[in-house]
């Protein structure tokens, strides 16, 4: 396996989540792991701190522990609101809030994030929700609110068959006091030709302000330097680990 951060920039953060823990700051974490295969043989193998953590995930903890409506009609620095991947802007107006579940108002036992389709949890041929991918290596902005060159799901050039993405899955390590969420993807290229990834994200579902309404939003894009090239009829493995130190 390839670690893609330096022993120095690793020290470092291993200090600020230990600093975390000392302080009783929470300290969301994620990383990143990636693996290229095909007939069934291990091609590469790459993992990396996921640190790029955009505007809307921040706005969105911001306004849920500080119990604030996002009303800004813009979107940037000292600004609260929400941009989709579409490019809208959302913010609260005076109806309904936003919160990252999936809510059916007529069925109220399906308030979860789990499900495939929901939350961050992609369903099988979706190239725009969940574990996401591109070609775009232009370096991370705060401000990023999709994919720079998005991948399409199929079997056409430059196309990958993206895989339903897997539950969720928790653990939690006593000794470092982390609870650990675990993502994963699999998207296989049966394109014809091989394919060159440059940037991968992380796309949640949102309620919006709207009663029916669900929106789509980055919450974080990765730029994988050096790049990756998926073969033709060969596979990628995805997966986000997000963790959070507990001071107890």
């Amino acid at each position: 396996m390839r670690i893609i951060d330096t022993p120095e920039i690793e020290a470092k953060y291993q200090r600020l989540e230990a600093l975390g823990r000392k302080l009783g700051v929470p300290l969301l974490c994620g990383h990143l792991d990636l693996q290229i295969s095909k007939n069934g043989k291990l091609l590469s193998h790459r993992k990396q701190r996921s640190h790029s953590w955009t505007r809307n995930a921040y706005n969105l903890i911001f306004c849920q522990l500080g119990s604030t409506n996002p009303t800004d009609a813009t979107f940037g620095s000292g600004l609260l609101s929400y941009k989709k991947t579409d490019g809208n802007i959302v913010r609260y107006t005076g109806d309904y809030g936003a919160w990252v579940t999936y809510i059916d108002y007529y069925n109220v036992e399906t308030r979860e994030n789990e499900s495939a389709g929901r939350g961050s949890r992609a369903a099988a041929n979706d190239a725009g929700h969940g574990i996401v991918i591109g070609t775009d290596g232009s370096l991370e902005s705060f401000d990023h609110y999709r994919l720079l060159s998005p991948i399409g799901s199929g079997l056409g050039a430059g196309q990958l068959s993206m895989i339903a993405q897997e539950a969720p899955v928790l653990s939690y390590d006593a000794g470092t006091k982390t609870l650990t969420d675990t993502l994963v993807r699999f998207m296989n290229n049966n394109s014809g030709g091989d394919i060159t990834a440059r940037e991968v994200g992380l796309i949640v579902k949102m309620q919006t302000y709207t009663a029916y309404s669900m929106s789509l939003f980055l919450f974080s894009r990765d730029v994988l330097s050096p790049e990756v090239v998926i073969p033709n009829a060969g596979q990628i493995r995805i997966q986000y680990s997000i963790s959070l130190v507990y001071p107890s």
